[in-house]
């Protein structure tokens, strides 16, 4: 798991298998925050998503790191951006 610098700045990233697949694998964030909405929303083409909870990629898939890099910043400062 991977979590802000500060405490209460923004939400834990977890990267892991896709439970059931053997070639899939996610970015997950908190489900009861909107992160995956807004990743939606800016990037509907780019990504797959799970829910209201991950990105997935597929092993061996090129990943697309300018998106993916702004997702995670959105993650880490989540509630410093909602209390801004």
């Amino acid at each position: 798991a991977y979590l802000p610098k500060k405490p209460r700045t923004g939400t834990t990233i977890r990267i892991n298998g896709v439970k059931g697949s053997q070639d899939r694998y996610a970015m997950y964030v908190h489900c009861q925050t909107s992160l995956v909405e807004t990743f939606k929303s800016i990037y509907p083409d780019v990504f797959s998503f799970e829910g209201n909870r991950a990105l997935l990629f597929h092993i061996g898939d090129r990943i697309p790191e300018p998106p993916l890099k702004h997702c995670i910043a959105m993650a880490l400062t989540y509630h410093a951006r909602a209390n801004a």
